[in-house]
């Protein structure tokens, strides 16, 4: 059985690198690099999906299944070759009210090659910084519990846990 984390984090100014990466925004031109990336992000876990799966997660991400994008957001980080190598989306889970509601990172993940590198963290400060100039106040995630990585990204970046693990009171 799969346990998930739920965090959160205020949204504050982040402390950026200027020029040490290249990035942009994703657009739903990027969905076949994007599908291969995430199957390769999550292997072997993702086993189970195809690229058919992979892509339908992504396009419904695209198409506000999980929220309403927020392209500003939605960065992919790029190599040399202008190939994306980590990317993270994001969409706000507004539920009635009239202004920004709660930032949910849908996606973040990082090519094997890649990590290690500081691709996810540059990411996730990139994508807090702009939240933060739109006005969201949260940003939350749900997190595998076995994704230790993950875990340990998100706490150091002041997340904390929603969710109260089974046996606790």
């Amino acid at each position: 059985m799969v346990h998930l984390i739920s965090l959160a984090a205020l949204v504050r100014p982040q402390e950026l690198t200027p020029g040490t990466s290249i990035h942009r925004p994703v657009q739903p031109a990027d969905l076949a690099e994007l599908t291969d990336l995430y199957l390769r992000s999550y292997a072997p876990e993702a086993d189970r999906l195809d690229a058919e799966k992979a892509a339908g997660r992504i396009s419904r991400i695209f198409g506000g299944t999980h929220g309403t994008p927020i392209p500003q957001a939605s960065l992919a980080m790029l190599n040399a070759m202008g190939q994306i190598t980590a990317a993270i989306l994001v969409t706000d889970r507004n539920v009635g009210s009239t202004g920004p509601g709660t930032a949910f990172i849908a996606e973040l993940f990082t090519h094997p090659d890649h990590r290690r590198q500081g691709l996810a963290e540059d990411l996730l400060r990139r994508a807090m910084n702009v939240l933060h100039t739109l006005g969201h106040k949260t940003v939350a995630v749900t997190v595998h519990s076995g994704n230790a990585p993950a875990l340990a990204l998100y706490l150091s970046r002041d997340f904390r846990r929603l969710t109260q693990r089974a046996g606790d009171d």
